[in-house]
């Protein structure tokens, strides 16, 4: 695997107060993460996992940080289907499923953990729901942020700083659009 080396690449992108990490292998993002810790591991394990010494941080935005920009500008409500990642391959069969839920919650919309786990037909799952949320790999484009507690905004593993900066993103968005179709 070391001819895959020159090609996984770390790269940062800020928007207001949050900051979110990628790391980028053949130009897309197979790792997206508001935590620098989580980014942190995640370099180490794909740095074992693909036999190199390092990864590399950009010195240019990839292409994927436009769709990024986008996405923060409220321009673009959903990102294009990615070629598979390492990090979601090694998710178990639950999370994926829960990932995938999670990838149809409409824009500006939230769900609950405890309705994910009744929409999957296993409605005494909220709790194994939210940790599969909390291993999402590539937050934002599967927008685990839009699942929230039955009481609170529930966790979020870049904070809930962020995860509240996210949903108020999409709020003011759809609040343009309704505003602009007056």
């Amino acid at each position: 695997m070391q001819d895959h080396a020159t090609h996984a690449l770390a790269f940062s992108y800020a928007f207001r107060e949050i900051r979110c990490q990628m790391i980028c292998l053949e130009g897309f993002p197979i790792h997206l993460t508001f935590s620098k810790e989580r980014h942190e591991r995640a370099k180490q394990w794909l740095q074992t996992r693909l036999g190199v010494a390092g990864i590399p941080a950009l010195t240019s935005a990839p292409a994927f940080a436009e769709l990024l920009g986008e996405f923060f500008e409220g321009k673009r409500r959903k990102f294009p289907p990615l070629p598979r990642s390492l990090f979601v391959e090694k998710g178990t069969m639950f999370q994926k499923s829960v990932w995938e839920r999670i990838g149809e919650i409409p824009y500006g919309e939230t769900r609950t953990y405890k309705e994910l786990a009744q929409a999957m037909g296993n409605p005494g799952a909220a709790r194994a729901v939210g940790q599969a949320c909390n291993a999402n790999p590539l937050a934002l484009i599967v927008p685990c942020h839009r699942v929230t507690g039955s009481s609170g905004l529930g966790g979020f593993a870049g904070g809930t700083a962020a995860k509240k900066m996210l949903l108020l993103v999409e709020q003011e968005t759809l609040l343009r659009a309704q505003k602009n179709s007056l």
